[in-house]
């Protein structure tokens, strides 16, 4: 049973789905002092926080049992990921589940400001009808340029509708291909060029050191003077003292914030006294429909974390260089039920040599996760070591031994995308290869022959001759023993030659029917395997 402690309030629907899980037990108690966190921790598998608490280095020593710290949301600022990576806890957080809500963010501040809604709402409820003076400082949005600072998952969302209100959209990212650009109609530019050109700028970047104050005295100089720039991203990029500069040298100009370098944000902070500044308090992720998203998809990350399965947001993985990885979720799963396979298949006996080919046009992308899956699954597999997961994989390999040699390819043969394992030993050499077809798993080689199955729990593979009778001896002992074949696919290379069987059970098979299946003429190899 997981012990789950939930340190700050998360919405009702997460809460009851924790809760429902039958290896789950769970605990909800908010708003304690950091010591009183460090006294309560170390019965914990699991913690989820929001931005409220702040877990620190102390509290991640004290949980003795913890295996993954959640995040409900996207910032994980509030954690301390470098003392967590060292124990090889998981941080994984819900990076999705608020999109929508903060795109359609930067628009309601677009026409707050471009109409001057605030001041028309006060003045209106005060009596007044300023419909004239109103009315000559408005501005229409249509035909104007839009500067997108990072084209991430927000950034495009951002620019996709963008494209409804007639907007030019140029945009800066300095990690985002030119084909991602094009795909939501953005013009990738330089930064300087960006500034120069957009009649509204709005940032959707991290706060990371190459971040911290990217908008300051230097780039407001380059910006036009009836310009507007919008921060719903992470308070720190944007300077707010040469922001509050810059609107007061340019009336005409505005800008809105959602997040602020300190927050919550004292009244008396000097952009509050400019009429064309305009501020909310950190909504961006505030939504209903967001928190029940972010709250529901943090869950479903953290129950995934603590039973090993594949996690597809875990925020302190090392990345590399290259685009992001189309279905990495589905490729994370495939590269761990490769490993495992070709592991089994093994027999046991010690790996010399791994080698992993990254085929195709996933060669081009940042495939970290898919090779740490292949660690994991080879650990799991030949190790004993206990809990891994894709923050200690690359570790727990170097302790024992296992170096994994990457290649990377841009062509994939038959398909457009490959992951190919060859392990070695002194004696054996095993290779297996698989794809995506449709987003799905699929193992389309082994050894020397062709196949195409999805790759599920159990599975018996037979080497043997091809000859007439087989599968339907195989399959009437295994009927006998009332085990069920879901599926089966087979392999074979010629007529009357050697043949590859797969076959998908509902449940394990005895070692006592794997002895008899050996037993039999022309067979040459049976092999079970639990992925």
């Amino acid at each position: 049973m997981f012990k789950v402690f939930i340190a700050d309030n998360l919405s009702t629907t997460a809460v009851d789905f924790l809760q429902h899980q039958k290896d789950c037990d769970v605990e909800m108690t908010t708003g304690l002092s950091e010591d009183e966190i460090i006294a309560k921790i170390p019965e914990f598998d699991a913690m989820i926080v929001r931005s409220a608490t702040t877990v620190t280095a102390q509290i991640i020593e004290a949980g003795k049992k913890l295996k993954v710290i959640g995040r409900a949301g996207s910032g994980t600022d509030n954690i301390d990921k470098t003392a967590a990576s060292a124990k090889g806890i998981l941080v994984v957080n819900a990076p999705t589940g608020n999109l929508t809500s903060v795109a359609e963010l930067v628009f309601a501040h677009i026409f707050s400001a471009f109409r001057r809604m605030p001041v028309a709402d006060a003045s209106t409820k005060a009596g007044e009808w300023k419909k004239k003076e109103l009315g000559k400082i408005g501005r229409e949005l249509d035909g104007k340029t839009i500067g997108i600072i990072g084209l991430g998952n927000i950034g495009r969302l951002v620019a996709e509708r963008a494209k409804g209100f007639n907007l030019k959209i140029i945009a800066f990212d300095p990690v985002t291909t030119v084909e991602i650009a094009e795909s939501v109609g953005a013009e990738l530019v330089e930064l300087d060029q960006l500034l120069k050109d957009s009649d509204v700028i709005t940032l959707h970047v991290p706060l990371i050191p190459q971040t911290k104050e990217l908008i300051s005295t230097k780039q407001f100089e380059l910006m036009k003077p009836t310009a507007m720039l919008l921060n719903c991203a992470r308070g720190g990029v944007v300077s707010e003292k040469a922001l509050t500069e810059w609107l007061k040298k340019n009336p005409e100009a505005f800008a809105a914030l959602d997040c602020f370098a300190t927050e919550p944000v004292e009244s008396k902070h000097p952009l509050f006294g400019l009429p064309n500044f305009f501020a909310t308090p950190h909504l961006g992720a505030s939504t209903a429909e967001a928190q029940e998203k972010v709250g529901l998809q943090l869950a479903d990350q953290v129950i995934r974390a603590l039973r090993g399965e594949v996690v597809e947001y875990v925020v302190n993985l090392p990345a590399r260089n290259g685009g992001s990885l189309k279905n990495q979720k589905e490729w994370n799963d495939l590269a761990e039920k490769i490993a495992k396979l070709a592991a089994q298949m093994l027999g046991g006996t010690k790996v010399k040599k791994a080698e992993l080919t990254i085929a195709g046009e996933i060669s081009e992308a940042d495939t970290k996760m898919p090779e740490v899956s292949i660690l994991k699954g080879l650990l799991e597999t030949l190790t004993d070591a206990g809990n891994v997961n894709f923050t200690n994989a690359s570790d727990l390999a170097e302790q024992k031994g296992l170096k994994l040699n990457i290649e990377k390819k841009k062509k994939a043969g038959e398909f457009t995308n490959c992951l190919s394992l060859k392990l070695k030993t002194e004696k054996v050499e095993v290779e297996v290869r698989g794809t995506l077809v449709e987003a799905e798993p699929r193992i389309t080689f082994i050894q020397n022959f062709n196949v195409n199955f999805v790759p599920t729990q159990h599975l018996l593979l037979t080497r043997h001759h091809d000859i007439p009778g087989i599968i339907g001896k195989v399959g009437t002992l295994l009927g006998e023993n009332s085990i069920n074949i879901a599926n089966m696919d087979l392999g074979r290379n010629k007529i009357g030659g050697d043949a590859l069987m797969i076959l998908d059970v509902d449940d394990a098979i005895p070692e006592s029917i794997l002895d008899e299946l050996r037993s039999w003429d022309g067979f040459e190899d049976v092999i079970y395997a639990e992925l």
